[in-house]
């Protein structure tokens, strides 16, 4: 239900809402970046809220504030207020919804992390697959004003009860374990790591990861958000750009699930260059071919980057650096992933504005992820809280 919030979601909006106010695709996309940028921010009080009051309570408040949020997209009447209401939705939706949402898997999981992520994120890949067309056919029936309320309707039956009846803090605190009670492992288990955020943020590894997901949700909010207008460009009609949506969203289902698999079994730093292979093989297409082969080669490959680096942000953070300050230390990466969101579509933007074609910022794009994949090999895995704090204290002890 983070949908409505998602550039899945919004891409759809993009041209009737640009039609109706009269404004450039340049100008729309300034305000999806500041008004992504600014719907972030609050995203690391929101994850020390987390870590405070639990994930019931954020979830429910922040589920009200997304159906809200989709009242008001119906109102907007200039790009100021468009600005503004894609802050309130965004941040409703990204910041607030998705964070709270990944944040009980990983308090409930920790063997088992990586295939329960993956699982649960699936949620987003069938919201990718049928949204879409949802609003496609709401906008012609009732328009895009119409659409948006029948959206908040939506939000407010489904997610806000489903926060409010089922969302639980950690299994401790109700006398239970973690991974549904899954037998004790007959290895010796690995002591869970316990990082505060300042410790997080002077690893490599967080600084991989957040790369990784700037990258994603910079290039992959682009093309989504250009998706129509990129298949014109490659000569696709726009019933068949739809379907080519709904080809993504099923192949970013089969690689979150592949990848969570992985994540299981090998650390998330390595499972990075597959994803940045996948986006950089994205980016190149568009650049140098056209026709339906190409286009839908491209959306395999942009759906498994999406699917790959998903399952590895879901579950990276809490194997790296635990449980215990987990919120904070996601609500500081979120905001250096939605940023990417942010600023990603304004090159795009400016690139068919002035030169009327794409394949200058496609081939940057693509260098970006070759580099950030390297970059991979070159990070190694941090040593937990504890472990460091005996470290320190051997090397002061005489």
């Amino acid at each position: 239900m983070t949908l409505p919030g998602q550039t899945a979601g919004v891409s759809v909006f993009f041209d009737p809402i640009t039609a109706d106010l009269g404004i450039s695709r340049t100008s729309a996309s300034i305000a999806y970046a500041v008004g992504t940028l600014a719907g972030i921010l609050p995203a690391p009080v929101i994850g020390r809220w987390i870590d405070r009051r639990g994930p019931r309570l954020t979830a429910t408040i922040i589920a009200g504030g997304l159906a809200l949020a989709c009242v008001f997209m119906a109102t907007v009447q200039s790009a100021t207020t468009l600005l503004i209401g894609f802050g309130l939705l965004r941040g409703a939706a990204i910041g607030g919804l998705s964070l709270v949402s990944q944040q009980v898997v990983n308090l409930w999981f920790v063997r088992r992390r990586g295939i329960a992520a993956a699982a649960a994120s699936l949620g987003l890949a069938a919201g990718s697959l049928t949204f879409p067309k949802l609003i496609d056919t709401l906008i012609a029936l009732c328009g895009w004003r119409g659409a948006y309320l029948a959206l908040a309707g939506l939000v407010a039956l489904t997610i806000l009860p489903v926060a409010a009846a089922l969302f639980r803090d950690r299994p401790e605190k109700f006398g239970l374990s973690t991974d549904a009670g899954l037998p004790p492992a007959t290895e010796e288990p690995r002591e869970e790591p316990s990082f505060t955020r300042g410790q997080a943020l002077r690893t490599g590894v967080f600084w991989l990861l957040c790369a990784a997901g700037f990258l994603t949700n910079a290039i992959g909010t682009a093309f989504l958000l250009n998706h129509f207008s990129i298949m014109r460009t490659a000569g696709i009609a726009h019933n068949d750009a739809l379907l080519l949506l709904s080809l993504l969203a099923g192949f970013q289902a089969v690689a979150t699930l592949g990848t969570g698999f992985l994540v299981d079994r090998h650390e998330p730093r390595q499972l990075v260059p597959l994803a940045m292979f996948l986006l950089a093989l994205a980016s190149a297409l568009p650049a140098f071919g056209s026709g339906i082969a190409v286009s839908v080669l491209y959306t395999l490959s942009l759906g498994g980057a999406y699917g790959s680096q998903q399952a590895i942000s879901a579950a990276g953070y809490a194997q790296y650096f635990g449980r215990d300050h987990l919120g904070a230390i996601r609500g500081s990466s979120f905001v250096f992933g939605i940023a990417g969101a942010a600023f990603g579509p304004l090159p795009f933007a400016a690139s068919i504005d002035w030169t009327g074609s794409y394949a200058a910022v496609l081939i940057g794009c693509s260098a970006l992820c070759i580099l950030c994949g390297a970059g991979a090999f070159a990070v190694k895995r941090p040593s937990s809280s504890v472990e460091s704090a005996m470290n320190c204290k051997a090397r002061v002890t005489p």
